[in-house]
């Protein structure tokens, strides 16, 4: 194995020299890029094998050839790529010994003022740390990742690479990152795989959504190995809870961003993406990587920060189960090494019919249902506009494949629709002029196996009857989908209950995180559930869509005056009386009703920021000062959104209730107070994934009204009588909103480009709200 690795180095260092001549002086991009499918199952345990990295791989390929990194600046370890037809051979297998020879590699290639993406895709997990390792890890283990030729363990006296054997340890890698640093080269570090040693199984119907974790036992790692480092861990481990990876990557003189899939101990998933689609426009991916991947191929994104946005956008539909991944580093940076320019591309464009074209783009490039290309027609000697066509065509994208789109001629802004395309032999090119919300709804509702009772029965006839509804009366757009297929919602009658599935792989029936569902009993009637059913729905739509078109914002017009900090304030548990009904039943307080304690940290204490998710608990505290550092006023209506689907508008801190920020004011101050357990009620409170929105708009100086969105808030599920639109309805952020939260006709999608055009703009946060003992 040692003479192949060695053998392999040297094809590298050659192909390294051949390329570095001509180039010396240029910065350059490289990629090491490293997918590990094929796992033995006889040597690690049934079910191992993964089908997404391969083409995760081939995915990012594609990816960096948009950014016109070149095939030759590419290292790539993947079994199985030619599967994926991708026009790329791999320079080898993601074994051990290759990954390190290729690390060797890559030092030989990279230049000072480069800049070197290092990717990983596989499976995940962790082994305990040898006793005495110079630098204890907080928790007592090392995580790994696993290379296509991983063993078991082999024990962990005394030597950091005992354990199991060919893992590929956090440390190892951060010395490679380390080396590269420190010769002044940029690195962009991607690990899609998940570290936890979570259960891995299937998630959905046919294994639809999986995780991407081997189990320590699985690995023959002993409980008693695994018990003495985290009682080691106990011994050095601070009191203070960090959100960030237990890897420790020390600075260099080089800059560095990392994009995790998962935080430390959670789990990564790979599954058919996108989520929603046709099947044969559907494929195995990581999750994180095809948002990653999405963003880059579709442009408008200028640096790290703004494609890790993009890429949390893509985690909407998985509601309070959502994975968390994980951003640090200099997100700031222009990605790729642009210099701050977006990526604006423009695919060809193929006349169909008088109306119709198809647009070589889909979901992987970023186009959603409901998106509006320009179409321009060219000049085949100047490549330029066509002086014969003139005219503005703009399409609308109605059935949209992995890397297809077929559109038609549509209205849009303030243009009319054309009347017809330019013929067959016109040379034409598509912009994306609005990538569109989708606010429809897809439900699967799963195949009953064995025998129904009559209450079961009385279900599965009101989900009939919904799905043969007529669409226009219903509050929400809901696409019903034939048993098995992709949706956003899978459906389930089981044990007297009417089970809402999203992100979770089965039924979650007890505890804290149980399933959303609808008990039946005998008085239930097949009206009377239908009407639940669809309030159920609308809730879980209302948060989704309201999710995607904040998400649409990011970043836009709106927020260029706003300055947000964010802090936050952790209580100290009482001591409990006997009668307490739980850890958590203790009721919560606001620490001071007019500032911000001075016992708070600020995001930029712990090292982090509206990217990533804090893990915090009951009666814990988030605060959010916001300055308006320009010349207009700006309204900010706070917008918490729970695990629950519950919308609540949230309060400033003082006396005033405005949304409006005066130029030159002082900061006002938004605070959410969390809690996990309802000590009026002795019922728990939410828990999982929860969601701050800031929804900003910059006033004209003679707006006297402040604009307000708590219309968007969802207390209950009843139908609301209709009311007079007020200006924050009638605005374009207003319009768009009332659409995703169903304010008027059910609408199926929305575009985002009159909202991005006004002054208007989001700020997401999240973080994972914990209840004592992790749910149970």
């Amino acid at each position: 194995m040692l003479g192949t690795a060695i053998r392999f180095i040297t094809v590298l260092a050659g192909l390294t020299a051949l390329g570095a001549a001509a180039l010396a002086d240029t910065p350059q991009r490289h990629a090491l890029l490293i997918g590990a499918s094929g796992y033995d199952e006889d040597r690690i345990g049934p079910g191992v094998e993964l089908l997404g990295p391969r083409n995760d791989v081939a995915l990012m390929i594609r990816a960096l050839r948009a950014y016109d990194v070149p095939d030759a600046n590419m290292l790539v370890l993947a079994d199985g790529l030619e599967q994926t037809g991708i026009d790329f051979t791999a320079q080898g297998d993601p074994n051990r010994n290759e990954i390190l020879a290729a690390f060797e590699a890559m030092l030989e290639r990279a230049r000072p003022g480069d800049e070197v993406l290092v990717y990983f895709s596989g499976h995940g997990s962790r082994q305990p740390q040898p006793e005495g390792a110079a630098v204890p890890e907080a928790n007592g283990f090392d995580e790994i990742f696993l290379p296509l030729d991983i063993g078991s363990w082999e024990g962990a006296q005394g030597d950091r690479q005992a354990g199991v054997r060919n893992a590929l340890i956090d440390d190892e890698i951060g010395e490679f990152l380390d080396a590269l640093r420190a010769r002044n080269i940029f690195v962009w570090l991607v690990v899609d795989t998940c570290h936890s040693g979570g259960a891995n199984r299937g998630a959905g119907p046919g294994g639809e959504f999986r995780t991407r974790a081997v189990t320590e036992d699985m690995l023959g790692i002993p409980l008693e190995a695994r018990t003495a480092a985290e009682q080691r861990a106990q011994t050095t481990r601070s009191g203070a809870a960090s959100p960030r990876p237990d890897a420790s990557i020390a600075l260099g003189e080089g800059g560095f961003v990392a994009f995790y899939a998962a935080h430390s101990g959670q789990l990564a998933l790979e599954g058919l993406m996108p989520k929603v689609g046709a099947a044969e426009a559907r494929n195995n991916f990581g999750v994180m990587t095809f948002h990653i991947a999405n963003g880059l191929l579709a442009g408008s994104v200028a640096s790290y920060r703004d494609l890790a946005y993009r890429v949390l956008s893509g985690y909407n539909d998985w509601g309070s189960r959502a994975p968390a991944p994980l951003f640090e580093g200099d997100l700031d940076r222009a990605l790729l090494g642009q210099g701050g320019t977006m990526r604006s591309p423009q695919w060809h464009a193929r006349f169909l019919a008088r109306d119709t074209a198809e647009i070589e783009a889909g979901f992987l490039e970023g186009v959603g249902e409901g998106a509006v290309f320009e179409i321009i027609v060219r000049d085949p000697d100047t490549q330029g506009p066509h002086p014969s066509f003139p005219g503005l065509y703009f399409v609308e994208a109605v059935e949209v494949g992995q890397t297809a789109t077929r559109a038609v001629l549509t209205a849009f802004e303030n243009n009319e629709a054309a009347r017809a395309l330019p013929g067959r032999t016109a040379y034409m090119t598509a912009r994306l002029a609005d990538p569109g919300v989708r606010l429809s709804l897809s439900i699967s509702v799963e195949e009953v196996s064995g025998d129904v009772n009559a209450r079961e029965q009385t279900a599965l006839e009101a989900l009939a009857r919904l799905a043969q509804a007529n669409p226009e009366t219903l509050i929400a757009p809901i696409d019903f989908r034939d048993p098995g297929e992709p949706a956003d919602v899978r459906i389930r009658v089981q044990d007297d209950a009417i089970w809402l599935l999203r992100g979770e792989p089965d039924i979650i029936a007890t505890g804290r995180e149980r399933s959303a569902h609808i008990a039946i009993d005998d008085t239930s009637t097949a009206d009377a559930l239908m009407s639940q059913i669809e309030g159920e729905l609308r809730k879980l739509a209302r948060v989704r869509n309201i999710l995607n078109a904040a998400s649409a914002l990011q970043g836009a017009n709106g927020l260029e005056n706003l300055r947000h900090e964010a802090f936050v304030w952790r209580a100290t548990p009482p001591r409990l009386t006997a009668s307490a009904r739980a850890a958590d039943d203790w009721a919560c307080s606001l620490p001071d009703p007019s500032a911000i304690p001075a016992s708070a940290v600020s995001f930029e204490e712990l090292g982090t920021s509206d990217l990533n998710a804090l893990d915090l608990g009951h009666c814990d505290i988030i605060y959010i000062r916001l300055t308006n550092t320009g010349s207009r006023a700006i309204d900010v209506t706070p917008l918490y959104i729970d695990s629950q689907a519950g919308i609540h508008r949230l309060p400033f801190l003082g006396a005033s209730t405005s949304t409006r920020i005066e130029p030159g004011e002082q900061p006002r101050i938004v605070w959410a107070g969390l809690r996990t357990f309802d000590w009026t009620s002795g019922y728990p409170a939410s828990a999982g994934l929860e969601r701050l929105v800031l929804l900003a708009v910059e006033r004209e100086p003679d707006a006297a009204i402040p604009m307000d969105f708590s219309f968007l808030t969802q207390a209950s599920l009843s139908r609301s009588a209709d009311a007079a639109m007020n200006d924050a309805q009638r605005s374009p952020l207003g319009q768009l909103m009332s659409m995703a939260a169903f304010g008027g006709a059910a609408t199926r999608s929305a575009r985002a480009r009159p909202a991005l055009d006004a002054q208007a703009g989001t700020i997401l946060f999240q973080w994972r709200l914990i209840p004592p003992g992790g749910g149970e």
